[in-house]
């Protein structure tokens, strides 16, 4: 059945999927009307799924069927959000453009490239304010927090969380595809170390807590140290070894935040 298009294989989607609308509903506050959003973000993602297998697969007629199934799913979770949160459409014209530029790539088999992840990444990212601005819609003015306005800090906290996930991207393909690759190695550590040493600034400047850099520190050693331990005993470490970890850094983000 996966192989089909039912289920999706890409195993890190499911913590990006997951994470920003939790935070963003977090930030705010909790409403009925989440569960439907929820339900048009996780069954789109399986509607997504399948239609970039599809697009790879050059439009084969067997892997149509998920396709046709999960973007009716959609569309039905969809219409009743619609009707009851109007507001939330302004959103479309955000999404649509990352959309098209990812069902592309998936017409061009690049499915996997980093230019694809980051758009990928950046959409998942976007349900923090999407989950937040939905509570505002409904009447719920949330706090701010460090003295920031409610808004400006969900836009930090969704900034933070995006680039985390990029970076886990980065940190995937320096021991799985790009392993060896000396050049993407050191692209990866600068990257995670650009945004650790941002996030010391801010901390030191008391707009997000320390935990929070201390977090970004710790995933910054753990790109530089695996990559390397692997390297050291020529060997790949395991897709799931990886996958374990992450969730464990993912849990630290994000705690880190709502802290």
């Amino acid at each position: 059945m996966a192989s089909k298009g039912w289920v999706p294989n890409y195993h890190g989607a499911w913590a990006m999927i997951i994470v920003p609308p939790f935070v963003g509903t977090i930030l705010s506050s909790f409403h009925l009307e989440h569960l439907l959003l929820l339900a048009v973000w996780w069954i789109g993602y399986f509607a997504f799924f399948s239609t970039g297998l599809w697009l790879r697969s050059r439009r084969k007629p067997r892997y149509r069927t998920p396709v046709i199934v999960y973007g009716a799913l959609t569309a039905l979770a969809g219409l009743p959000l619609a009707i009851l949160v109007p507001e939330l459409l302004i959103w479309v014209p955000v999404f649509l453009p990352l959309i098209v530029i990812t069902f592309f790539q998936s017409l061009r088999r690049k499915d996997r490239s980093l230019i694809n992840n980051t758009v990928t990444v950046v959409a998942a990212g976007l349900l923090t304010p999407v989950a937040f601005h939905l509570a505002t819609v409904l009447g719920t003015v949330p706090t701010g927090r460090f003295g920031w306005e409610a808004w400006e800090w969900m836009w930090l906290a969704t900034a933070s969380i995006t680039a985390y996930f990029i970076g886990t991207a980065f940190y995937v393909k320096t021991n799985i595809r790009e392993r060896g690759n000396e050049g993407f190695f050191w692209l990866a550590v600068a990257y995670h170390a650009v945004f650790a040493a941002a996030a010391t600034v801010l901390a030191v400047m008391g707009v997000v807590p320390i935990l929070h850099a201390l977090v970004w520190w710790v995933v910054t050693f753990r790109t530089w140290a695996v990559a390397t331990y692997s390297r050291k005993i020529d060997r790949r470490v395991s897709p799931k070894a990886i996958g374990m970890w992450e969730v464990v850094t993912t849990l630290a983000m994000t705690g880190s935040l709502l802290i």
